[in-house]
């Protein structure tokens, strides 16, 4: 690896490192310069089309090249680590950083197992930061004109959380577009969101199912049940009715916080809680706006700073308690 980029590669790391609490394995997501018109990738002018290490490889090609913790795609970092880089992947385990702008056509699992999705996930997932570095646009997008699979990706979430109940997901900086969730967040998992953007999906921007627990903040929901494609066709229309259509959702027994956020233009409720921990879900400095309706289920607290309770037990909560 050219010195400059081993520089670069350090000083990136460096930063994150300082600023973030990670798990124990941090890895890198090279950019690319997919766009309409154009399959991915994978052989480029060195330095170029987001080659962050100046190696002329991204995309998959960067994926198995060699043992430098440096990946072309989402899941590649997120997994093990194949072919020369094997063990040198995440493994569902520290944090998977996008260091510079590109679009990336694929269904994102973190945490266990699913099967849909075969070869993805693992039996024990740890704790996972996944996360574009500062000024990085990441579009995690179904639609990649060019790009085997546009259809099929269509139909399926764009982002896949399953994790246990004592494992913590922190997701900033990113992305999702085109997918019938934004992203899927089921079971025991606990996440954490902000910063991020999920626009035009079809059903959901953000769903949150089964027993899981979700912090939103600084995240933009637009749009959802709204997209035009010539293959799967126009939503919302008399053919292609968004079901349903929210912009974020609490469901089963989930609950949640959404707080200093905008959701806005979604084809049903901006945010929605049909969980049966009916006070589970706390809404704060959101502007709610075009949505049918902006809220259901749910009342927002427009005088609150912040949607903050202490566990049942914790030291904060006695402390709270006493005053």
């Amino acid at each position: 690896m050219p010195l400059t980029a081993t520089v670069a590669l350090f000083s990136v790391a460096a930063l994150w490192a300082a600023s973030a609490s990670f798990a124990n394995h941090p890895v890198l997501v090279e950019g690319n310069c997919n766009g309409a018109g154009t399959a991915a990738r994978t052989a480029v002018t060195p330095g170029t089309c987001g080659d962050y290490d100046s190696d002329g490889r991204i995309g998959s090609a960067e994926d198995t090249d060699e043992a430098d913790r440096v990946f072309g795609t989402i899941n590649a970092a997120m997994g093990p680590g194949t072919g020369a880089a094997a063990g040198t992947g995440a493994n569902h385990n520290g944090s998977v950083t996008i260091v510079a702008d590109g679009v990336y056509p694929e269904i994102v699992v973190i945490g266990l197992p699913d099967a849909r999705f075969p070869g993805l996930g693992t039996a024990t997932p740890g704790n996972v930061t996944l996360q574009a570095a500062p000024g990085v646009e990441a579009n995690i997008d179904a639609v990649l004109q060019g790009e085997p699979g546009t259809s099929a990706r269509q139909g399926q979430p764009g982002i896949v959380v399953n994790m246990p109940r004592n494992r913590q997901v922190a997701i900033r900086n990113v992305t999702s577009r085109n997918w019938t969730s934004g992203i899927e967040i089921s079971h025991d998992s606990r996440v954490a969101i902000s910063g991020s953007r999920f626009e035009n999906n079809v059903n959901y921007g953000i769903e949150a199912k089964g027993n899981a627990r979700v912090t939103i903040s600084k995240t933009e929901v637009a749009a959802t049940g709204y997209r035009l494609n010539p293959v799967t066709g126009n939503f919302p229309s008399d053919a292609n009715v968004p079901d349903p259509g929210i912009g974020i959702e609490f469901d089963d027994t989930s609950a949640g916080t959404v707080f200093n956020s905008t959701v806005s233009g979604s084809f049903a409720a901006g945010i929605a809680n049909t969980s049966t921990n009916r006070v589970g879900v706390c809404v704060a400095n959101v502007n709610a706006f075009d949505n049918d309706p902006d809220y259901a289920g749910v009342k927002p607290r427009a005088f609150l700073t912040s949607c903050g309770t202490a566990k049942p037990g914790s030291r904060t909560a006695k402390v709270a308690r006493s005053r």
